[in-house]
């Protein structure tokens, strides 16, 4: 590793912070995972060819939403209002949904710019420069954004929460030797 990754990983409290995300995003896996098995319950007699669709779908999913949704929880405990012993429960409580939206904003970006790379990447297969990148395209990509986003926050903000709390408690019975701040501590 360089030596910019190794003052990362040796940055306070990012450690934590790590486990933290990789468990929100291994929740929200299991979490769809486990959807999708109950949804199918429902087709077992049809012969339904959705299989294929669901891998591609929550292919896309796991990649863009989630994986861009727990590095904003990563990034929001870790670099912009990490979760400290000393700190209330209610302190914690808000910490953990900054968290979360942090991470809505993470998918909302990632899934505008998949967006864009799609709709330009139709363009330039149909021999048809940007045909596909129109204004109407974008508004609409921004709004499919704009909703993903806010049902990643709603759903997972109670995980974040969850998580926050669990790492508070985690904190308490293992006291660190350093005091541990982010950017709104400083501010």
């Amino acid at each position: 590793m360089t030596t910019l990754a190794h003052r990362v990983v040796r940055q306070r409290g990012f450690l934590v912070s790590l486990v933290s995300a990789a468990v929100v995003f291994a929740v929200l896996v299991v979490q769809s995972v486990l959807s999708f098995l109950v949804s199918q319950l429902g087709h077992l007699g049809v012969g339904s060819s959705q299989g294929f669709q669901w891998w591609s779908f929550y292919g896309q999913q796991v990649g863009t939403v989630y994986v861009s949704f727990s590095v904003g929880v990563l990034v929001g405990l870790w670099f912009i209002a990490p979760v400290a012993a000393e700190l209330r429960l209610a302190h914690v409580i808000t910490r953990s949904a900054l968290a979360s939206a942090v991470g809505a904003v993470f998918a909302f970006l990632a899934v505008v710019v998949v967006s864009a790379v799609v709709l330009a990447s139709e363009g330039l297969m149909g021999q048809a420069i940007f045909s596909r990148l129109t204004g109407e395209s974008m508004l609409h990509a921004l709004g499919a954004a704009f909703g993903t986003a806010g049902q990643e926050f709603v759903s997972a903000t109670p995980l974040v929460i969850l998580v926050g709390i669990l790492l508070w408690n985690w904190l308490d019975r293992h006291p660190s030797k350093h005091h541990v701040s982010g950017i709104i501590d400083t501010a």
